[in-house]
């Protein structure tokens, strides 16, 4: 029921956004999965369960595109729904049609006969592809949310505001959740002769409820966010790696090295572009074509160098490391620890301790 109240809160969310209508959407589908589950466990403990068969709610044919156009909501400003678009929702429809029929009525109460007649394999057919259907469009949802962290990385140099791998943790929880249940319903179907229903379906039902409430209350607190239009940077082709343009390398070192930008926790390709005095995709292409690193890789790698200068000089012992760590520009520890670590296969401690013992 809390989530079904989320569901409303994140739809009519002031300003109204068409990312918070799918966010909405997913979490009021995944509601109705947790409300279907108490009630046809409900009705067949009073005898009533042929009376689940004419009010069942699952619709699993409308979680997959409700992941799939949220991503796209939250990763493409410009992103419109057009009529093409809801040709993604027909599934959905049809399922619910389906949900309606003797087919289904017969098909599901045949899962609780010894011998299976044929309408439940078609039944059983429905709630397979529904599964698919879910994973096809969240790994979908996961490609591009991965293609928009490596643009983001081509433009900013601290991404922890901008990132959305918060999104990814519920899509990767949903798409096991369904992989599991179906899993562990079909095995103790065929081999325990569900004897085992009574052990997994509590823990099953408890986390599915809590993960459902999770993601609706992230969804609402979420604070709005202007989308960032990142338009993609082409790939250099393996002509263009192999010739270096020496005299952008030159440009590039001894301007990081003299007005050191990169100690600019802020510092993004647009404001290294007026510095370069060009324009911000041909410099993105050059530092890709001649560095072999994307804009933020290479910020970040002359953060660790400037870290390690830092602890061979007068000034190591007047700030923790964590401190010097914000002096080199560096935004968060978290950061600062993985790019340092991937620098260097060294955590910032370990990188300390050799340089004492060296000196």
């Amino acid at each position: 029921m809390q989530a079904i109240i989320f569901s409303g809160l994140i739809a009519f969310k002031r300003p109204r956004k068409l990312a918070n209508f799918f966010l909405a959407l997913l979490v009021f589908f995944y509601a109705l999965m947790v409300v279907n589950i108490v009630l046809v466990n409900v009705l067949k403990d009073y005898g009533l369960l042929y009376v689940f068969r004419y009010i069942q709610m699952e619709l699993l044919y409308g979680i997959g595109p409700a992941i799939y156009f949220y991503t796209k909501c939250i990763t493409e400003p410009k992103f419109k729904f057009r009529k093409v678009h809801y040709l993604h929702f027909v599934p959905l429809l049809f399922e619910f049609i389906f949900y309606r029929t003797a087919i289904y009525r017969i098909g599901s109460d045949g899962l609780y006969l010894d011998e299976l007649p044929t309408f439940s394999y078609v039944y059983l057919t429905q709630q397979w592809l529904g599964v698919l259907s879910i994973w096809i469009y969240s790994i979908y949802a996961l490609l591009i949310l991965a293609k928009y962290q490596d643009q983001l990385k081509n433009y900013y140099s601290k991404i922890e505001n901008l990132s959305l791998r918060w999104v990814q943790t519920p899509i990767i929880i949903y798409v096991s959740y369904h992989f599991l249940w179906r899993v562990i319903t079909e095995i103790d179907r065929f081999a325990f002769d569900k004897s085992l229903r009574e052990y997994y379906f509590l823990p099953n039902f408890t986390i599915l409820a809590i993960i459902t409430c999770w993601i609706g209350f992230k969804g609402y607190i979420q604070k709005e966010r202007e989308v960032i239009h990142i338009k993609p940077i082409s790939k250099p082709s393996k002509k263009e790696i192999s010739e270096k343009d020496e005299a952008f390398i030159t440009k590039l070192k001894e301007l990081m090295d003299t007005q050191k930008p990169y100690l600019n926790p802020n510092l993004n390709l647009s404001m290294l572009a007026d510095l370069m005095e060009m324009n911000t995709k041909p410099l993105s292409s050059k530092i890709n074509q001649n560095c072999h690193q994307n804009f933020y890789d290479l910020v970040n790698s002359y953060r660790v160098e400037a870290f390690k200068k830092r602890l061979q000089s007068e000034e190591a012992g007047k700030l923790t490391l964590l401190g010097h760590a914000y002096e080199c520009g560096f935004y968060s520890k978290s950061t600062f620890n993985h790019v340092f670590k991937k620098n260097t296969q060294l955590t910032p401690s370990e990188y300390f301790k050799k340089t004492k013992k060296e000196s």
